[in-house]
């Protein structure tokens, strides 16, 4: 591509897997190129401690170095597999149960077992005098004591060199291409691995990006996106237990089935972004669950879109009193069942500010797109309309509800 020309480098750049963009970004001339390009990633996927985009493979790792020369076999272990994916020294959490383990490892002897060191050594002492005076009493109960004091007092001495080593922890990151090992770099350990992931994610993913294919695997994914980022996904594959974001969770209990996760797609920004959002990350949903009660209840994001699901009905009371609430809800239907805007026509004999006769002409009629609107509290309106689209040989209708 070094030798391409301007023009024809902008042409290729947009239908190149994302891996190879990164990869290529190494060039200046051509990462000003990029810049300008929309942002478009085929297959994104967080696991606990990766991320892949397209082709590539980033591991993230805590590692330890002892400038002394001397490494623990643990420790060496740990370095060799890419080191520990969770935050240690400073940056742990207090709920991390690997924490526990990890810290014994580490930690100083203590005054008992010091005690028990200096006990182990006056017994192993008499043991050995009194088996060179005397050696008929060399038998094998004699030995095998000798060798529990001997490890007794051998791990002591393990357990404080150990403990007084120094040593210094860095971030270790793992790049893979499909041709195998591309890169590895380290850098000092000053931030949390949450925080390493947002900045790695920063460098790496544009803003606004759109993501074809998000398989979510790690119940840390959501909490992890950055601040300035935004991200489109267009096809989601997810198992519902591993979503623990606020939106997320919130809908778990009251989905219809654990292991077919009906959120098909979504848009997110960034977590405290925006003052209306709150803490709530997701700003759309497209949804194939039925629309329940609850479940619109649990939905904190502004824009729902409930779509190829098995219609019943629709709480049009519940949207209309949410819509009233919070003018920044905006509710779509789209189902191949007609009674859908049969079931509006229904609501309309209930709540009179809704015109009533003008949907139920154009229901009668066959003639679509229904536009209407009517007065909700004070100069704000409801905007609705009821379409219709052929998808696949399908009729779909759309029933679009918004505040003016």
């Amino acid at each position: 591509m070094i030798g391409m020309t301007h023009l024809s480098i902008k042409c290729i750049l947009p239908y190149m897997d994302a891996g190879q963009r990164i990869i290529l970004q190494q060039y200046p001339r051509i990462k000003r190129i990029d810049k300008s390009r929309s942002a478009k990633i085929e297959t994104l996927q967080l696991p606990q401690g990766l991320m892949q985009i397209d082709s590539l493979k980033f591991e993230i790792g805590i590692v330890r170095y002892y400038p002394g020369g001397y490494t623990p076999d643990w420790v060496r272990e740990e370095n060799e597999k890419g080191g520990v994916q969770f935050d240690v020294g400073q940056f742990r959490g207090l709920a991390q149960a690997h924490i526990v383990p990890r810290m014994e490892l580490d930690r100083a002897p203590t005054e008992e077992e010091t005690a028990e060191k200096m006990e182990a050594e006056q017994k192993l002492g008499d043991l050995c005098k009194e088996m060179e005076q005397n050696p008929e009493r060399i038998t094998v109960e004699a030995k095998a004591e000798r060798e529990e004091l001997e490890k007794l007092i051998h791990d002591y001495e393990t357990r404080k060199i150990h403990s007084q080593l120094k040593y210094e922890e860095f971030v270790k990151l793992t790049v893979t291409s499909r041709d195998g090992l591309y890169s590895v770099e380290y850098v000092k350990y000053q931030k949390s691995l949450e925080n390493t992931w947002k900045y790695l994610i920063r460098r790496l993913v544009k803003p606004n990006v759109v993501v074809v294919n998000y398989i979510m695997s790690s119940g840390s994914e959501p909490e992890i996106w950055p601040f300035g980022q935004s991200l489109r996904v267009v096809n989601l594959r997810a198992a519902k237990k591993f979503w623990t974001s606020r939106d997320i969770q919130s809908m778990r209990d009251v989905l219809s089935s654990e292991h077919t996760f009906p959120l098909r797609s979504m848009e997110t920004v960034p977590r405290r972004s925006n003052v209306y959002l709150g803490d709530h990350l997701a700003r759309k949903f497209i949804i194939s669950e039925a629309p329940s009660q609850e479940l619109i209840l649990k939905l904190k994001c502004p824009h729902v879109h409930f779509k190829d699901y098995q219609f019943k009905s629709i709480p049009f009371k519940l949207i209309f009193g949410l819509l009233k609430k919070d003018t920044l809800k905006h509710y779509l239907f789209e189902t191949a069942n007609k009674n859908c805007v049969h079931d509006l026509i229904e609501y309309c004999k209930i709540d009179r500010r809704l015109p009533e006769t003008e949907i139920l002409k154009g229901y009668e009629r066959d003639q679509y797109p229904i536009n209407f609107d009517f007065p909700l509290h004070g100069t704000i309106d409801v905007c609705g309309s009821v379409y219709r689209r052929n998808v696949s040989d399908t009729m779909k209708y759309i029933i679009d509800l918004k505040c003016q």
